[in-house]
C-alpha cells in the first residue's frame, strides 16, 4: 500500500511538471530509463545562475518549477542515525574500532542506513514541519564516519574516530562507508562523507589552525583513510576541514580537493565545507580579503556545497558567489561543475525516481530499533570492550567473576548509573542499559549493592540519570525539548530528549537542523537527586532564561544581555554569558518540576550545573566504602564524558578527574578485590589502578546496550577479545606539542621511543593463545610482487575465544626514517579451545612503500624486510625476514 501511494505520487507530480512544460514529455532529467549523468545536464542546462547558487547550500530550497525538492545535508551517523526521532545507538566510533572488525562494522553501517532509509520512507522524504518551517528534507546524506587520526589523545574529538594508525583507520573507513551506502549498483542507500579532509586535530584553535606538515608525513599517515574511502569505499562525497595545512585552508587548497582527491584518486562526489569555513577563510585565517573573495576561493579549489551556518558570515555561496561571479572571481564552468556533483548525488538517491525503481523504498519503519539490531548493538559493545588487567586474587584470576563464589556486589561510581554515548549520538530506539541495570539484569538486584557517589568538589553538569523527561517513557533519563523556530516559545515546537543541559551552539548545536539564529526552547521534566542536602544549581547562559523549580522562580532573566553591534556585517554576534545561582535543599528520592526556558537571539550558549551537598572532612564516599566493605566484591565505575572532552573541547591532561581517583583509592582500601570499569571516549592514564587494583576493563561509551554487555564480559558469558587501536600513554610528558604534526618526531606506536600504559594493539583474553609455525610464500619479493603470510594460533586455554592475529612490519635496510614497525595486516578469528587455525594475511609490496618527495611519488626500496606477527605491538610472538629485490 505504501509504495502504491509513492507511485500515485510520483506519477501526479510528472503530470504536475509536464504542465509546467507546456504539456510536452517528460523532461529527460525525469527519465530514469536515462544514464544519470545525462539526466543531470539536462537538468543543469534548465537552471539559471541564481538557482544553481541556490542549490549549493546544504539546507537547499525548493525549485518548484523543476520539481526539485527541498533537502537538507546535514544527518550525522557516527555510531547511529541522529535525526530525526529514534534509532539505535550503538557503541561510540572508537568503541567499534576497538572491535577490529571491519566485516561487523559493515554489517553496524548496513544497519544504521536501513534504519534511516526506513525514516526516510516512513515520513514519505518530507521532514517535520516543525523543523525549521518545514525547510529541511530528506536526511540521506551524513557526515560520517570522522577518519581523521587520533594522534594525540588529548584530542577533544577522538572519540569520534578509528584511532591512530593510518592502516587500520582505512580498512575501517572503506567497511563503513560500504555500508551506509549499499552495494546497489545504481542507487544510493544513502550518502557517506568521511570527514574532515585533512589533517584535523585540534578544538582550542579549531577555526584558524595551521598544520605544518611535510608532504611525506601528509601522504603516508593523515590521507590513506580518505585514499581508501574513496578508491575502494567509493565514497559519495568528503567533508573539507577548517584548518589550513602549511598556510593554505583545506577550503581553499586546490592541490588537496582537485589535484589529489580528483585527479589522482579519482573521486566524483561532491565536496562540502565544515559549517562556516568559508567565512573563516576571510575572518579567521585571513586568507582573503573580501567575502567575494572567499566564495571564489572555495569553489574554485573544489569546494561544491557550503554548510554555511556557525560562522561570522552565514551562507557566504548565498549572498556573495553570485557577486564574485558578476566579478569575474569565478566561471560559469566552475558553478556548473559544483551544482553538477551535488546533484548527481540526489538522482543517486533515487530522489527524481519512482519509488518502485529504488530498492530501499521497501524498508519499513519496524526496521528501526529492530530485534537484530538491539542484539547487533549488544554484539558490538561486547566485541568493543578491552581487558586491560586481569590479576590473581588470592590464587585466581579475578575475572570473569563467579557466581557460585560471590554473593554480594557494590557496584558504584559517577558513571555506573549513566548511559555515556559521547557526541554525535541519536535517541536510543529501545530502553538504554546503565551497567548497573546490566549487573542486576545478569545477576538479580538482591545481590547488588548501590551507593552512588557524592560530592565532587567542583560543580557539574546535572547528570542525565538524575533527569527523567516530562511525558517520557520507563527507564528514559534526560529532559523533554522542545524547539521553536522563534523567540517566544510559540507554535508547534520540535521535540527531542536531551540527557543534559549543557550546549555551546558555536561548537555543536544539539541539533544542527536549527541552522537559524533566532530560536527558542523549553525543557521539562523531573529532578530525582540520589542525595539529600544543599545543592547549589548553577544556570549559565549567553540569553534571556527562566528556570522554575517545582513551581519556584529561580531565575527570571527573559530579557537578553546587550549586545555589541558588528558594522558592516549582517552576523548577531554572541552577548556576554551571564551565570545566574541558587541555594536550594533537596531530598534523595523525590521528584522535582523541572521546566527551563531559554530564548536565542545569535549564537548561543546555555548550561545547568550543580554542586552537590559538602560532605564534612574525611566524610567523602562514606556510603560508597561501607556498601564496598559490605559486599564480596566491587565494581567501580569511573571515567569522563563530553563535558571533558569532545569538538570544540580539548582535554588538558591524561588523568581521570582528581575525585574519581580518590573514589578509586578509597574504594581499594575498603575492598582490595576490585573490579575497574572505564566509561570513556580518550585514552586515560590510569597508573594507579594498573599497579594496584586487580582487574581493569575498558568500557568506552558502549552504546544503548552497554550496560548487558559489560555484564556479558564481567560475568564470563562472553570472553573479551577488543585492542586498543591507539596508545595509552603514561602521562602528558610523553606527548610532544599538540601543534606539532610531524608523528615522527616521537608520536604514535609507529614511533615512540618509551614505554606506553598500554600499547596499541593490546587486550587480554579469559584464555590463553599461542603462536607458531610463520610461514611466507616467498623470500625474495618483486617491486610489484603480493606475499601470502599464514601463522598457527592456538588456543591453549579452557575457554572458547578470539584473538587478532596483527602483523607489522619493520624496514632493516632503509635508507630513509621509517617507523618503528607498522601495522600492515590483522585478522579477527573465533578459535574453540584447544584449537588450532590457520590464520591466512595478505601483503603487497606497495605496502612497503614510503613517499619520495622529490621524485613526488611512493617508491618501494629494495632491502630486508622483518615480518612481525604478534598480539599487540609490543607483543610479537614470530618473526621472518623477506627481501624487496
Amino acid at each position: 500500500m505504501m509504495n502504491a501511494v509513492k507511485w500515485t505520487l510520483w506519477i501526479v507530480s510528472c503530470l504536475l511538471l509536464a504542465s509546467t512544460f507546456g504539456g510536452a514529455a517528460t523532461p529527460p532529467y525525469l527519465n530514469y530509463r536515462l544514464p544519470v549523468d545525462a539526466r543531470v545536464r539536462d537538468l543543469v542546462s534548465r537552471l539559471t545562475l541564481e538557482e544553481k547558487i541556490l542549490l549549493l547550500s546544504e539546507t537547499s530550497p525548493a525549485l518548484d518549477r523543476l520539481g526539485i525538492k527541498r533537502y537538507h545535508y546535514g544527518n550525522e551517523a557516527l555510531h547511529g542515525v541522529v535525526r530525526p526521532g529514534k534509532a539505535t545507538v550503538f557503541p561510540q566510533a572508537i568503541a567499534l574500532a576497538v572491535m577490529w572488525n571491519p566485516e561487523l562494522l559493515k554489517t553496524i553501517a548496513t544497519a544504521i542506513s536501513d534504519e534511516a532509509r526506513a525514516k526516510h520512507n516512513d515520513s514519505k522524504g518530507v521532514m517535520d514541519k516543525r523543523v525549521l518551517g518545514g525547510r529541511a528534507n530528506g536526511l540521506l546524506t551524513f557526515w560520517s564516519p570522522t577518519i581523521n587520526l587520533a594522534r594525540d589523545p588529548r584530542w577533544g574529538r577522538t572519540p569520534e574516530t578509528y584511532g591512530e594508525d593510518p592502516f587500520l583507520t582505512s580498512r575501517l573507513a572503506v567497511a563503513f562507508v560500504r555500508g551506509l551506502q549499499g552495494d546497489d549498483p545504481r542507487y544510493l542507500k544513502v550518502v557517506a562523507t568521511p570527514k574532515h579532509f585533512a589533517a584535523n586535530n585540534e578544538e582550542h584553535n579549531r577555526f584558524e589552525c595551521n598544520a605544518v606538515i611535510s608532504e611525506r608525513t601528509l601522504r603516508e599517515y593523515y590521507l590513506p583513510g580518505y585514499e581508501a574511502a574513496v578508491k575502494e569505499g567509493r565514497a559519495h562525497s568528503i567533508m573539507s576541514a577548517y584548518n589550513a595545512i602549511n598556510g593554505i585552508p583545506c577550503t581553499a587548497n586546490r592541490w588537496l580537493l582537485t589535484d589529489v582527491l580528483r585527479g589522482e584518486w579519482g573521486f566524483d562526489g561532491y565536496v562540502v565545507t565544515d559549517c562556516g569555513a568559508i567565512s573563516h577563510l576571510y575572518d579567521r585565517h585571513k586568507f582573503v580579503r573580501t567575502p567575494e573573495e572567499a566564495a571564489a576561493a572555495a569553489i574554485n579549489a573544489g569546494i561544491d556545497l557550503e554548510c554555511g551556518s556557525w560562522c561570522t558570515i552565514p551562507y557566504v555561496f548565498k549572498k556573495y558567489l553570485l557577486k564574485a561571479r558578476e566579478a569575474g572571481l569565478v566561471s560559469a564552468d566552475t558553478i556548473d561543475r559544483a551544482v553538477t556533483n551535488v546533484l548527481r548525488q540526489r538522482f543517486k538517491l533515487g530522489m527524481f525516481d519512482p519509488p518502485e525503481q529504488v530498492p530501499y523504498s521497501v524498508l519499513t519503519a519496524g526496521t528501526v530499533g529492530s530485534p537484530k539490531h538491539l542484539e547487533l548493538a549488544r554484539q558490538a559493545a561486547r566485541e568493543s570492550i578491552v581487558l586491560l588487567k586481569n590479576g590473581d586474587y588470592q590464587g585466581k584470576k579475578l575475572l570473569p567473576l563467579d557466581l557460585g563464589q560471590i554473593k554480594s556486589i557494590a557496584v558504584v561510581g559517577p558513571k555506573a548509573n549513566v548511559c555515556e554515548f559521547g557526541d554525535y549520538s541519536g535517541n536510543p530506539a529501545n530502553p538504554p542499559v546503565t551497567p548497573l541495570d546490566g549487573i542486576r539484569r545478569r545477576v538479580g538486584a538482591r545481590h547488588v549493592g548501590w551507593a552512588a557517589t557524592g560530592q565532587t568538589g567542583t560543580p557539574v553538569v546535572i547528570p542525565e540519570h538524575q533527569l527523567f523527561p516530562f511525558g517520557g517513557r520507563a527507564g528514559e533519563s534526560g529532559l523533554r525539548g522542545e524547539y521553536f523556530a522563534n523567540t517566544e516559545l510559540a507554535g508547534q515546537p520540535s521535540v527531542r530528549v536531551d540527557p543534559r543541559i549543557n550546549f555551546d551552539w558555536m561548537n555543536l548545536p544539539p541539533d544542527p537542523i536549527f541552522t537559524g539564529d533566532s530560536f527558542s526552547v523549553r525543557w521539562r521534566g523531573k529532578l530525582n537527586p540520589v542525595l539529600s542536602g544543599q545543592y547549589r544549581l548553577i544556570l549559565t547562559s549567553d540569553d534571556g532564561v527562566r528556570f522554575r523549580l517545582s513551581g519556584r522562580l529561580l531565575v527570571d532573566a527573559w530579557e537578553a544581555p546587550a549586545r555589541l553591534d558588528a558594522p558592516g556585517s549582517d552576523w548577531t554576534p554572541p552577548a556576554p554569558r551571564k551565570k545566574y545561582e541558587s541555594e536550594v535543599v533537596l531530598n534523595a528520592g523525590q521528584a522535582y518540576d523541572v521546566e527551563l526556558e531559554y530564548r536565542n537571539q545569535g549564537k548561543a550558549f546555555i548550561r545547568l550545573e550543580w554542586l552537590p551537598p559538602p560532605v564534612p572532612p574525611g566524610g567523602r564516599f562514606v556510603r560508597e566504602e561501607q556498601t564496598a566493605r559490605q559486599s564480596d566484591v566491587v565494581i567501580a565505575f569511573v571515567g569522563i564524558g563530553t563535558d571533558t572532552g569532545m569538538e570544540g573541547l580539548d582535554r588538558r591532561t591524561l588523568d581521570l578527574p582528581p575525585d574519581q581517583e580518590l573514589f578509586l583509592r578509597k574504594m581499594f582500601a575498603a575492598n582490595p578485590r576490585t573490579v575497574v570499569v572505564l566509561i570513556n571516549g580518550n585514552p586515560l592514564a590510569v597508573n594507579w589502578a594498573d599497579q594496584n587494583v586487580p582487574a581493569i576493563v575498558e568500557a568506552w561509551y558502549p552504546g544503548e546496550q552497554g550496560g548487558k554487555a559489560i555484564a556479558d564480559v564481567l560475568f564470563g558469558d562472553y570472553n573479551p577479545a577488543g585492542r586498543l587501536p591507539l596508545t595509552f600513554y603514561r602521562s602528558v610528558d610523553q606527548l610532544l606539542p599538540f601543534d606539532e604534526y610531524e608523528v615522527s618526531k616521537g608520536r604514535t606506536y609507529l614511533y615512540l621511543a618509551g614505554d606506553p600504559l598500554y600499547p596499541f594493539g593490546f587486550g587480554l583474553s579469559y584464555t590463553s593463545f599461542e603462536y607458531r609455525n610463520l610461514k611466507l610464500s616467498t623470500r625474495g619479493l618483486e617491486e610489484d610482487g603480493r606475499l601470502h603470510v599464514s601463522v598457527d594460533v592456538k588456543n591453549a586455554g579452557d575457554r572458547d575465544g578470539e584473538e587478532v592475529v596483527q602483523l607489522y612490519v619493520r624496514f632493516l635496510d632503509s635508507r630513509v626514517k621509517r617507523p618503528i614497525h607498522a601495522l600492515k595486516a590483522f585478522r579477527r578469528m573465533a578459535i574453540p579451545r584447544g584449537a588450532t587455525r590457520s590464520v591466512p594475511l595478505e601483503l603487497m609490496a606497495r605496502d612497503f612503500a614510503y613517499y619520495d618527495e622529490a621524485a613526488k611519488k611512493f617508491t618501494v626500496e629494495p632491502g630486508r624486510i622483518e615480518i612481525q606477527v604478534g598480539a599487540s605491538s609490543r607483543d610479537i610472538r614470530l618473526r621472518e625476514t623477506v627481501a624487496i629485490k
